[in-house]
């Protein structure tokens, strides 16, 4: 009988501590607050990047491949800075969709220490393949998403004429703008973290990121893999300059 309540106290415990970890990550992913609200509107065609749209006079734009992070872009995007503004463009899917997906696979993710806890301390080994199972699930559920959400964004394009939707937002509103790893800064680092290692390889040094203003006023994670180390510094250094204007 005391062993079987030992059991049970571990594998309790362990249960609290993984899902509290991971509820504060989930909190803090979905509840930062930003000193601006963003724009969402109709890209234009030279945002949406459509061949023979002429750049606005004073506009840099730069295209690269958007990380499945807090901003909901995914798929290829298009950053376009103007003098004292930022649109970003690209496929995109709405918050709920997006919440549903981020949290279902963290709290399956959240399950996955208190069974092997459970395997451990009971010498089950049917304990182990819940564990094994619920992984599988977070990840195929994460994985699934990941895979289908730019065909998403894709076809509201179509809809549109080839235009993408747009977040625009002033450049002063560009907080934390990393080079590589700070990808997933928000909580996405406990969500996603059995693969943070291997984006984090993958980031190496293209993948910009920055925090920065959705529709909905709250502070998000913006985060695009360019095509060229060159034009991550450049991307990264004017964004960084919008503190100085």
């Amino acid at each position: 009988m005391f062993r079987e309540t030992w059991q049970g106290v571990v594998t309790a415990a362990a249960a609290l501590a993984s899902l509290t970890w991971m509820l504060r990550a989930l909190v803090r992913l979905f509840s930062r607050r930003a000193a601006v609200r963003a724009v969402l509107r109709r890209a234009t065609p030279f945002e949406s990047g459509l061949v023979g749209a002429a750049a606005p006079e004073g506009a840099r734009a730069f295209d690269g491949w958007a990380y499945r992070v807090g901003a909901r872009f995914a798929g290829r995007v298009r950053i376009v800075l103007y003098p004292d503004r930022i649109a970003v463009a690209g496929p995109r899917i709405s918050l709920g969709l997006y919440a549903t997906w981020i949290w279902t696979q963290g709290l399956l993710l959240a399950l996955v220490p208190p069974a092997l806890v459970a395997a451990i301390v009971a010498l089950d080994w049917r304990w182990l393949l819940v564990g094994i199972g619920t992984f599988l699930l977070s990840f195929a559920i994460s994985i699934g998403g990941a895979g289908l959400w730019p065909g998403l964004g894709e076809l509201q394009a179509l809809e549109a004429g080839g235009c993408f939707e747009a977040l625009e937002f002033p450049g002063t509103s560009v907080r934390e703008v990393d080079v590589g790893k700070g990808w997933a800064k928000g909580g996405l680092e406990v969500v996603l973290f059995p693969y943070r290692t291997g984006v984090d390889q993958m980031a190496g040094t293209r993948a910009v990121s920055f925090f920065g203003p959705d529709e909905y006023g709250r502070e998000v994670r913006f985060a695009v893999h360019m095509y060229s180390e060159q034009d991550a510094q450049e991307l990264s250094a004017l964004l960084r300059s919008y503190a100085t204007r």
